[in-house]
């Protein structure tokens, strides 16, 4: 085993940090969100299960907004002879280039809110009524196979009971019944909990950018300023001589983190002391407002952003800005439409014991 600055060695393998640490945050977060849900009288055993439905949907949508946005160091040299210009033109282009491609996700370029748009969509689709369609979809492709193993189960069940003269038990495919309500399940109280589960894997996840040296913001004086290689560095901070080796960057990843940190404790507060006062969903639009705040000043100080096409205008701050108007508009319409009141204790309880009596064991 060797460890380099950002993977280690074994044998023929190289696993990266940043790897690890991303699965780290995410098993974190899920395990908040499990804790909380059990508390709460649900079947925890569903947030692993909209975890699962998550991870492929979102490194989907991470990978295709960095693809639509990508950042400003890699297309400058776009319009420029002889100049590299990978903009989404090129990676469309290039997508089978397993160096620098669409598909070359391994090289990093994932974008967090096509991340989290994509998991959305992976948990929306585990919670709704699409989850037995998409499951005995699959069960239908894969019933082929299955019956093919039953076939070689079976031959070898015969072939080994005449060479030893015994009984070998058969491997037997039967389709499962499914457990999960036909119907899907109410979304907003799942959400209500990922809202305060989610900053804690974002604060965990951004120390996987110190490690990869990025998510850096300008020069700074200040004492908790950080040294950015050479080689990390984007225009115009390459140059030694204008910025010598111990210039130091603001530490956007410690900023965010620190922010995170802070929000998954007040959402917390806020989730058990304040929830009987909110409608079911608050919470998340409340998580989404606060996010967008944080990361929409923060870009201020980023030095690697991400602008829409040619319009120069940063795709992370037009992102966020109708992420936050948007959430706030709703927030304050649902508590203004009439007859919205927050559900009582016997209501949610009778609901949470529905949710486990009618689905049973999960996928």
């Amino acid at each position: 085993m060797e460890f380099e600055s950002t993977y280690l060695v074994l044998g023929n393998l190289q696993v990266r940090y940043y790897g690890i640490i991303v699965v780290v945050a995410l098993l974190a977060g899920a395990s908040v969100a499990s804790f909380l849900a059990t508390r709460g009288g649900r079947d925890s055993d569903h947030i692993w299960g909209g975890l699962t439905w998550a991870i492929i949907p979102g490194i989907i949508g991470a990978r295709l907004w960095f693809i639509l946005f990508p950042p400003i160091s890699l297309t400058a040299g776009c319009g420029v002879e002889g100049e590299v210009c990978q903009n989404t033109a090129w990676f469309l282009e290039n997508f089978f280039d397993r160096e620098s491609g669409a598909i070359a996700i391994w090289t990093g370029g994932l974008g967090i809110f096509g991340g989290i748009i994509g998991a959305a969509l992976g948990v929306y689709l585990y919670l709704s009524h699409w989850h037995n369609r998409i499951i005995g979809l699959f069960t239908t492709i894969l019933t082929p196979l299955l019956w093919l193993l039953q076939l070689l189960s079976w031959l070898a069940e015969k072939t080994l009971g005449v060479f030893r003269n015994k009984d070998v038990p058969a491997f037997r495919y039967q389709r499962p019944a499914s457990a999960f309500p036909d119907g899907g399940m109410r979304l907003s109280p799942w959400l209500d909990i990922a809202a305060v589960s989610i900053p804690l894997g974002q604060a965990i996840g951004r120390i996987a950018n110190f490690v990869n040296q990025e998510l850096y913001g300008a020069p700074t004086n200040l004492p908790w300023g950080i040294q950015i290689p050479r080689d990390a560095r984007v225009a115009p901070y390459e140059s030694l001589i204008d910025f010598p080796i111990d210039t130091l960057f603001h530490p956007i990843w410690a900023y965010e983190a620190i922010w995170s940190l802070v929000a998954c404790y007040v959402l917390w507060r806020i989730y058990h002391q304040y929830r009987d006062h909110l409608l079911s969903g608050d919470l998340i639009l409340l998580y989404v407002m606060q996010y967008s705040f944080a990361r929409f000043m923060l870009e201020f100080l980023r030095v690697e952003i991400a602008v829409i096409g040619a319009t120069g205008i940063n795709s992370s701050q037009t992102a966020t800005l109708i992420g936050f108007v948007l959430s706030l508009a709703l927030l304050i319409y649902r508590h203004r439409s009439a007859g919205a009141a927050p559900a009582s204790a016997a209501d949610d309880a009778a609901e949470r014991a529905g949710e486990i009596l009618s689905s049973g064991t999960p996928d």
